[in-house]
């Protein structure tokens, strides 16, 4: 019996989908086990905002790092700019051809590790667009605050 899915598109694109979800699984897996060697996240409180500033970025400000695994370890990326949903890297590193685990750093708060999806890449250009995937809403919020409070900082309004 044929997969539905096999009716549905032509044998190439069957192996390209089918490679995409290899490299998520095996992204996904790597972040689960990278997350186990993490300090706990404590529960963040209720925040005010409804989700106003999920869509903006800012230029990275000092302190704040997001870093790539690439299999092997940790490589820090450099971002044009940074929000609390995403990136747009300033060189997207060749190596990143779909979901990687991340990891989203601040001075003053514990990283968090995030499931980074490529949305876009400029290959003339060699950069690209990260979408950030939290494994909860304590994750995003707690990212939020830590990235706001260095952004507050760069601009000392704290």
């Amino acid at each position: 019996m044929m997969d539905m899915t096999e009716d549905l598109v032509d044998d190439g694109e069957f192996a390209e989908v089918e490679e995409a979800l290899r490299r998520q699984d095996e992204a996904m897996a790597l972040l689960e086990r990278l997350r186990l060697s993490e300090p706990a996240i404590a529960k963040a409180q209720e925040t005010p905002g409804g989700g106003r500033r999920e869509g903006r970025r800012w230029p990275t400000p000092e302190g704040v790092t997001l870093e790539l695994h690439d299999g092997d370890g940790w490589r820090v990326a450099q971002c044009s700019d940074l929000g609390i949903g995403g990136s747009k890297l300033a060189v997207l590193p060749a190596w990143v051809n779909g979901p990687v685990p991340a990891r989203l750093k601040t001075t003053t708060g514990p990283a968090v590790l995030v499931l980074a999806d490529l949305m876009w890449r400029d290959e003339s250009a060699h950069k690209g667009g990260l979408r950030f995937e939290f494994l909860s809403q304590e994750e995003r919020e707690l990212w939020a605050d830590q990235l706001i409070d260095a952004l507050l900082a760069r601009y000392s309004l704290a």
